[in-house]
């Protein structure tokens, strides 16, 4: 769709260079943060944001809050988890 296009900043048919585990680790934690807040997933990152996510492996929070679909309200909430995932770690 167009609005996924805009998210990963490609076309949604083109082929993507992203860390698969990175992707699998941030799907969990948005998982186990969904169900903590009792919220559906997408509420969390829509599945584009997760993937721009992925393929981006922002290492900054600058670098986190210009993917699109992450404003500032979820980057002071989830960014330090999400940084934290990108390096490695589990995010909790």
């Amino acid at each position: 769709t167009v609005a996924a296009e805009q998210k990963l900043g490609r076309c949604a048919g083109c082929p993507a260079a992203y860390d698969e585990r990175l992707l699998e680790r941030l799907r969990a934690w948005r998982a186990a943060t969904a169900q903590r807040a009792k919220v559906p997933a997408f509420v969390v990152f829509t599945d584009a944001t997760l993937q721009a996510i992925a393929e981006r492996a922002p290492a900054t929070l600058e670098d986190l809050g210009a993917i699109t679909g992450v404003g500032r309200v979820k980057l002071d909430r989830y960014g330090a988890a999400v940084l934290d995932i990108c390096r490695g770690g589990d995010g909790m």
